[in-house]
């Protein structure tokens, strides 16, 4: 937990009141930033999607300028540890493309899901290789946001538990504009923000749950075709047809309405959690 020791050392200290209200305007100052430089590009149709993720990339600049320039804070104390950063991360993106897969796998053995086609092709590759970086972007940022700089903010001012909380919750606040919201997502999003806290302390680095964040992403949209949290990802490899019960199809949030996937991170979020608390060392 080093990057906790570093956070401890910034300029400023900031609870579980401030820290979500100045993260949440650095998602804004980040999102306003990275509309106006991309958003006068022109656009050609089948790019829109890469652009819209890779805004992401100015979020992430506006948490490190706050971090460097206003908490004197190093990068390691958001998480952005340089030993081990892309290995973490390939190991990461494996993880979340194997465990999305798992769900998607029982989503069809209990009937929920239909693999309905197979959509191979150079085009569909040539495609899916910008969107690999554009979803790394992406599940980067909403990682540094809510993990780097919110949780260990309000863990180091307050304590873990609190910090996992807090970070959680706001991760799933920060969706709630999405398509086809509900309970059952609500609870999945704020689930995945302890699985995801839990993860960070795990590894003591942010690039791990960002590469989770963005394989689990990128294979839900662009490999097995769900939308990503209520939100059309375009083309994928494999076409699904989601039938039965929204809490068992995910409905139109995704892989993550669905309960499989809720039971799923409450398993691994078990496990880390013994193993991080309970286990002897």
């Amino acid at each position: 937990m080093s990057f906790i020791a570093q956070k401890a050392r910034s300029r400023y200290q900031f609870g579980w009141i401030l820290a979500p209200i100045i993260a949440y305007i650095l998602l804004i100052i980040g999102e306003i930033t990275g509309l106006t430089l991309l958003g006068s590009l022109p656009l050609p149709p089948d790019w829109t999607l890469f652009f819209e993720l890779a805004n992401f990339l100015f979020i992430t600049l506006a948490i490190i300028a706050w971090a460097v320039f206003i908490e004197k804070c190093l990068l390691e104390g958001i998480g952005l540890a340089k030993k081990h950063a892309f290995r973490d991360f390939l190991l990461g993106w494996f993880f979340g493309g194997a465990f999305l897969t798992i769900c998607v796998l029982l989503m069809v053995l209990f009937g929920g899901v239909q693999i309905t086609g197979f959509h191979f092709s150079g085009i569909n590759i040539l495609q899916f290789i910008p969107l690999l970086l554009a979803w790394s972007i992406q599940g980067h940022a909403e990682e540094v946001l809510a993990r780097g700089f919110l949780f260990s903010s309000v863990a180091v001012k307050n304590s873990i538990p609190v910090g996992i909380v807090v970070s959680s919750i706001f991760f799933s606040l920060i969706h709630l504009g999405n398509d086809g919201l509900s309970l059952i997502p609500i609870l999945d999003l704020t689930l995945f923000g302890i699985l995801a806290a839990l993860y960070y302390l795990k590894t003591g680095s942010i690039w791990g749950i960002s590469g989770a964040h963005a394989a689990w992403n990128c294979f839900q949209g662009n490999v097995f075709g769900f939308p990503v949290s209520g939100t059309d990802a375009g083309t994928a490899f494999i076409s699904v047809k989601q039938q039965g019960p929204d809490w068992l199809s995910g409905g139109a949030f995704g892989v993550e309405g669905s309960l499989i996937s809720v039971t799923a991170q409450a398993l691994v979020i078990a496990w880390l959690s013994y193993d991080l608390f309970l286990r002897k060392k």
